[in-house]
């Protein structure tokens, strides 16, 4: 999206596979993993809509990961992260795509952080080394509670 779209409450989709190319093209009604980059959606917005139960949310968000465990935990893995604080602190800017990365990663273990390096470094050249940075500090303050069970 360009500049105008910027702040704009967006809903996007993401499948991904290890080795089986991807053909299929639309949205995503039922997701296993929800990520939320902007907390206020969790409350306005109906990004949780048809999680699958066993799946797992994580958000960016300043509350406490209790505070979503104890709507969402009987039915989600939830997980926690103050991305914005990190990507201002560490990117010196209020965009937490990236950062987001690092606690996708804790949360679910679909890839290790070092898979990330040589993309990064394509994409954003000198600034890599930052966006890297601000991932593995996610990592590091993600908190996650896993599926209440039974």
């Amino acid at each position: 999206f360009g500049p105008e779209r910027r702040g704009a409450p967006v809903q996007s989709f993401n499948r991904i596979s290890d080795n089986n190319p991807i053909r299929e093209r639309s949205g995503i009604n039922q997701p296993d993993i929800v990520v939320v980059l902007d907390p206020s959606l969790v409350i306005i917005g109906n990004v949780i809509s048809g999680l699958k139960d066993g799946g797992t949310l994580i958000i960016n968000t300043t509350k406490p990961l209790e505070h979503f465990a104890s709507q969402y935990g009987d039915r989600w893995k939830v997980a926690t992260v103050d991305a914005t604080a990190i990507a201002k602190e560490v990117l010196g800017v209020n965009i937490v795509n990236t950062t987001m990365l690092g606690a996708l990663i804790k949360a679910t273990g679909l890839a290790d952080m070092e898979a990330f390096e040589e993309p990064l470094k394509h994409r954003f050249g000198k600034l890599a080394a930052k966006n890297m940075a601000a991932m593995k500090k996610a990592f590091e303050e993600t908190v996650v509670k896993e599926l209440k069970v039974g």
